[in-house]
């Protein structure tokens, strides 16, 4: 059916309204107008109803160019053995237009296939890397290979009406922990000075910072790619006057530059926390406030040894844990482990 340009929207909501118009097809433009398909021929009733809602239509003989409709997931997308297909991945990471995924030993001779399929799932995916290490080094950084798609591994991550411009592959980030920074950011009391020890790129600082604009935060990363990154965010998040970028090691930088100034602490170096809070004790005031601790630890592991733990690190600083504000596990890391979050109120 061929409708004119100035009843177009008209006559598509009325073709809708009597089951006529077919949305597996393309539309085609026409000079003046244009030509939408049908399901089928209109009966004489229908033809009737449609002449009282529109001025003008023209039931016409025309070639239509299907839709093509995008797989729904990534294993209806792959061509590959029915017997492995129910182990290609899932789900995957996404950081700005970059997807990263991890795909099993067995399925690595796909895993061309299975970076196209990530592709065609998801129309606003640029690149698709595979992880090809752990997360290792000073700088918490990983290995990847290019598996699909074009372009840089940097890019720009938005949460929480944040604008984060990173670098994947030089940088320390994880867009699982999203929620987690919400949590701790709405805490934040006013005028609160904030370290934020292992800050990487900002996601804790900057989140921190817009959340309560009256806190000050003191963002430390030894990693000078993500400094250099912090700085960029920092200024395109308006906090200039609210985060101050620190390059160095959180441990030396205790005694200097953030010597017992805190009124809370992120300590948001799982892998090695523990040997860091000497330095969380030198950085938080005199009389105390609050610390945020992650850990790796194994999934059989209690809430009762995970204080426990925590409390005799503290002890040993001659600090004491006054309160656990929050202990529980945030995710699951690998089969056998898991992260957890401790908020504590130290004295």
């Amino acid at each position: 059916m061929t409708l004119p340009t100035q009843d177009a929207q008209r006559g598509l909501e009325a073709l809708h309204k009597v089951g006529l118009l077919n949305c597996a097809y393309e539309f085609k433009r026409t000079q003046g107008g244009i030509t939408v398909p049908l399901n089928r021929e209109p009966s004489d009733a229908e033809v009737d109803v449609l002449r009282k809602k529109l001025v003008k239509f023209e039931i016409t003989q025309a070639d239509f160019k299907p839709i093509h409709s995008r797989p729904k997931s990534i294993q209806d997308a792959l061509q590959i053995p029915s017997t492995t297909i129910s182990k290609a991945p899932r789900s995957f990471d996404l950081i700005g237009d970059i997807a990263i995924v991890e795909i099993p030993a067995d399925l690595i001779p796909f895993s061309s296939q299975i970076g196209k399929a990530v592709l065609e799932v998801n129309p606003h995916v640029r690149l698709v890397l595979q992880k090809s290490s752990d997360v290792m080094g000073t700088f918490r950084t990983r290995k990847f290979q290019a598996l699909a798609g074009n372009g840089t591994t940097e890019t720009v991550y938005h949460e929480f009406s944040c604008r984060y411009k990173l670098d994947v592959a030089e940088v320390y980030f994880n867009p699982r922990l999203s929620h987690e920074r919400m949590r701790v950011a709405r805490q934040v009391k006013q005028d609160e000075i904030v370290v934020d020890m292992f800050a990487g790129v900002g996601p804790y600082s900057i989140l921190i910072a817009k959340s309560e604009p009256t806190s000050k935060v003191f963002s430390i990363d030894i990693n000078p790619t993500a400094v250099a990154y912090l700085k960029q965010n920092i200024f395109a998040n308006r906090v200039v006057d609210r985060v101050i970028p620190l390059l160095g090691d959180a441990g030396k930088l205790s005694t200097k530059e953030v010597h017992k100034i805190a009124d809370r602490i992120i300590m948001n170096l799982p892998s090695e926390a523990g040997n860091y809070i000497g330095a969380a004790m030198q950085t938080l005031r005199v009389d105390g406030g609050r610390v945020h601790f992650y850990e790796f630890v194994g999934r059989n592991s209690t809430v009762d040894s995970v204080k426990d733990s925590f409390e005799t690190l503290v002890e040993a600083q001659n600090r004491k844990v006054e309160s656990f504000e929050f202990c529980n596990v945030i995710r699951e890391t690998s089969p056998g482990n898991v992260e957890v979050a401790i908020d504590a109120v130290i004295t």
